[in-house]
């Protein structure tokens, strides 16, 4: 069977979308790509990873002087995965943050819709 993807964000570093096949409903879990690699990530795990970036952008190194701040990949990024942590420069950071949550904010739409739909 031929999958098909239901697009739920995106932007210049990336994607989010989920795998959908014609008799299935859609996944629960969220593929999240980016920068050539794939997460496949349910919604706190998303959420996890959102407060990493977060984190991150909170403290970036003192590098101000630097000419190639913007593009270095001073920064570790941990991921909700223990095993995985990326390098990324703080455009990507911020491309990063801004694909997590816009992922969020259709997730959170989406649950929301459909609660209210019920009563």
């Amino acid at each position: 069977m031929e999958k098909e993807i239901c697009q739920i964000y995106h932007n210049p570093i990336g994607i989010a979308f989920r795998w959908q096949t014609p008799l299935e409903k859609a996944s629960e879990k969220v593929q999240v790509v980016f920068n050539h690699m794939g997460f496949h990530l349910n919604k706190e795990e998303i959420e996890l990873f959102s407060n990493q970036v977060a984190c991150s952008r909170e403290s970036l190194s003192s590098c101000d002087r630097c000419a190639f701040i913007k593009e270095c990949k001073n920064i570790l990024l941990e991921t909700p995965s223990a095993s995985v942590s990326l390098a990324v420069n703080e455009k990507e950071l911020e491309q990063l943050d801004d694909l997590l949550n816009g992922t969020l904010f259709w997730l959170n739409l989406e649950d929301y819709l459909k609660n209210q739909c019920k009563n």
